[in-house]
């Protein structure tokens, strides 16, 4: 199996830039819990989550806070040709929920989060 057998390939990017309403906007209205932060050059430099949001609001309130602030680096980030068992080990490894997959162009071509781990453990369970 691999990532990108599992991996969402229609990846939502914010910009480092950005204020962080903008990335807990679309991650209400796309249910999402993970963005992956992009430069200039669409490349991955960061990964908000929506617990670093609901920290930034409580503790920023009303002011305008950028992404850059609040945003995790380093990124770890898996190819859509790597094992689907590399990438698991990786996020477990790492503690974290989610790997930005990077294309050939070292843009976002997609997202493997737990979830899409937890649905490949049930196509193994079942099959």
């Amino acid at each position: 199996m691999l990532v990108s057998d599992y991996m969402s390939s229609t990846p939502i990017t914010v910009q480092q830039e950005d204020n962080y309403d903008l990335a807990f906007e679309i991650m209400e209205k796309k249910n999402m819990h993970h963005l992956p932060v992009v430069d200039n050059e669409n490349q991955v430099v960061g990964i908000v989550t929506r617990r670093d949001l609901q920290l930034a609001a409580r503790y920023f309130k009303e002011a305008p806070v950028e992404i850059a602030e609040v945003m995790h680096t380093p990124v770890f980030t898996t190819s859509a040709s790597a094992p689907l068992a590399s990438a698991a080990k990786q996020m477990n490894d790492n503690r974290i929920g989610c790997l930005p997959v990077i294309g050939d162009d070292k843009h976002v071509a997609g997202m493997l989060t737990e979830t899409d781990l937890f649905r490949a453990l049930t196509d193994l369970l079942d099959s």
